[in-house]
C-alpha cells in the first residue's frame, strides 16, 4: 500500500523564498539518509516558476529541531519547472526536505512523495 507524505500543499509560487517548514524523512517508508527512494508527485508547475526540491541531512530524530533555513547544509534534490514531469523517482532520499521558490509567477504548487512499505 502506498504512503503519501506532503512537501507542499497548494503554496503561492507568487514570491520567491521557502514554502512552509521543512518535513522531517524519518518514517517507513520514507528513511531519509538511509538510501530510501520515493515517488515524486506534483501539480503542474506555473508557467515561470522554478521551484527547488531541497534536502538537508542533519539528524531527524524525534526530538531533533528542523534545520535552519539559511544553514549551508541545504542541497538541491530536484529542479521543477513547467516542463517537470508530473511523477519522477527521487533516489536517496535525504533527511529533511523542502521546497524553495527561487522563480515566481502566479499559481500554486503541490509536492508529495509516494513511497510503498
Amino acid at each position: 500500500m502506498p504512503m503519501i507524505k506532503t512537501i507542499a500543499n497548494n503554496v503561492s509560487t507568487a514570491a520567491t523564498g521557502v514554502q512552509g517548514s521543512p518535513v522531517a524523512l524519518n518514517t517507513s517508508p520514507f528513511l531519509g539518509g538511509q538510501a530510501h527512494e520515493a515517488i515524486l508527485n506534483l501539480t503542474a508547475v506555473p508557467a515561470g516558476v522554478t521551484a527547488k526540491l531541497q534536502g538537508h541531512n542533519a539528524a531527524n530524530g524525534l526530538g531533533d529541531a528542523a534545520p535552519a533555513a539559511g544553514d549551508a547544509g541545504w542541497y538541491d534534490v530536484a529542479t521543477l519547472t513547467s516542463a517537470s514531469l508530473l511523477k519522477q523517482e527521487i533516489a536517496d532520499l535525504p533527511a529533511w526536505i523542502r521546497t524553495n521558490i527561487t522563480a515566481a509567477a502566479a499559481g500554486n504548487l503541490t509536492v508529495t512523495l509516494e513511497g510503498v512499505q
